[in-house]
């Protein structure tokens, strides 16, 4: 155990920042007020005060072809807190559907890797538009939030939420095919012996067996989807991680949208 310099309380040697006045062990400083240090998805560099800062950058369209290396990528630039980052992700990819998982039951992500391929896309829109929406959110937080807002889809450990139904059908033209068995979309259905909660409540309970969140942070994962719930109390990373959700769902992952109002995007890697 090891005391806070500036306020004293007694936390874990681990811990990279303190629960109670948020001291940043990692650099030796506390909360910085004034001018900010902004590091974008592009670089770091100061934001004065008044500074506008320039256009949001087109979205990188996620797909099974480059989620893998976008995802590599976001996992390169936790520097902060890798060491608990790295054996949460270990923990993920080894021990749980984090990797195959569909993103939800019915829609455009109803399949094989969905739920990565959607918390990859939500990352990469926050990085996207926190600069100018909240400047002052540092990229870490961004992708721990992003990227892990709907971890609690995976389920638990031996029990994952979404359970694939594979069907068959027998082909009825004989000649041609041999009466074989053809594959057919797979389906999913919910896992009934996993203990109910919410995604947002599973989310937060798996991440903060690892990681220590801030409390803005925990909110942010626990409440984005569901912000009726705090009864207007939701505090402003909640509000960006919801609206970068909103937009990665609702526009990005809608090809039709994207064409029919000309949103800007791009396939290669950025």
């Amino acid at each position: 155990m090891k005391k806070c310099p500036d306020c004293g309380m007694t936390i874990a040697n681990q811990a990279i920042r303190c629960p109670k006045c948020k001291y940043d062990f990692t650099d030796g400083q506390g909360n910085v007020q004034g001018v900010p240090t902004v590091s974008s998805s592009s670089g770091s560099g100061v934001v004065a005060k008044g500074t506008v800062v320039g256009a949001i950058m087109p979205m990188i369209m996620v797909t099974k072809d480059n989620v893998d290396e976008l995802y590599a990528d976001l996992k390169s630039k936790i520097i902060k807190r890798k060491t608990e980052f790295d054996h949460f992700i270990d923990f993920l990819e080894n021990r749980t559907s984090w990797l195959t998982a569909p993103a939800e039951l019915e829609g455009p992500l109803a399949f094989e890797k969905g739920l990565l391929i959607h918390s990859v896309g939500v990352a990469k829109q926050l990085l996207r538009i926190k600069d100018t929406l909240m400047p002052q959110l540092d990229d870490e937080s961004a992708i721990i939030m992003a990227l892990f807002h709907d971890v609690g889809k995976v389920g638990v450990e031996g029990k994952p939420l979404f359970l694939l139904e594979e069907k068959t059908t027998t082909s009825t033209l004989g000649l041609s095919f041999g009466g074989r068995s053809l594959s057919v979309a797979p389906t999913y259905t919910i896992n009934p012996k996993l203990v109910h909660m919410s995604v947002g409540v599973r989310s937060l309970f798996l991440v903060s067996q690892y990681m220590l969140l801030s409390d803005d942070e925990a909110q942010a994962i626990s409440y984005q989807g569901d912000m009726e719930l705090i009864d207007g109390k939701e505090n402003p990373y909640t509000m960006v991680l919801q609206t970068a959700n909103k937009w990665q769902t609702k526009i990005y992952e809608n090809e039709e949208v994207v064409k029919q109002y000309s949103f800007s995007s791009s396939v290669a890697k950025d």
